[in-house]
């Protein structure tokens, strides 16, 4: 199948700008953040269920990590993985604290994402 071409010249992907090219970086090192923060944290709630949760948070991270290279290079299972990175965190991270508010907290970047899609028109130029 052809790549839909304008006046001669293929379409090429649109460069990203400054604040959503910061705002991956930013999600990127979240995630590295994630990780690191998983080992060296003593938080008392980790200490019945530190192998599995953990882990699963730290495979989390690893798949948010690449979810947002994804998204860098505008493939739709980018923002896909990302999105059900997400939610991941939010089940792991509800059944270690039993807090709501720590699931808010994890759906803030997913929230900042989609607004950030939709208000610069981005979500088109995802294949």
């Amino acid at each position: 199948m052809s790549k839909p071409k304008e006046l001669g010249k293929e379409m090429s992907k649109p460069k990203h700008g400054a604040v959503w090219g910061t705002w991956l970086v930013l999600l990127m090192l979240h995630g590295v953040g994630a990780i690191w923060l998983a080992y060296i944290s003593p938080n008392p709630e980790y200490a019945d269920n530190r192998s599995l949760i953990v882990t699963s948070l730290v495979i989390a991270a690893f798949l948010q990590i690449i979810g947002v290279i994804g998204m860098w290079f505008w493939k739709t299972w980018g923002l896909y993985l990302f999105m059900a990175v997400v939610f991941i965190q939010m089940a792991a991270h509800m059944v270690l604290t039993a807090s709501v508010w720590v699931g808010f907290y994890d759906a803030i970047p997913l929230m900042i994402t989609g607004y950030m899609l939709n208000y610069k028109k981005l979500l088109q130029h995802f294949t």
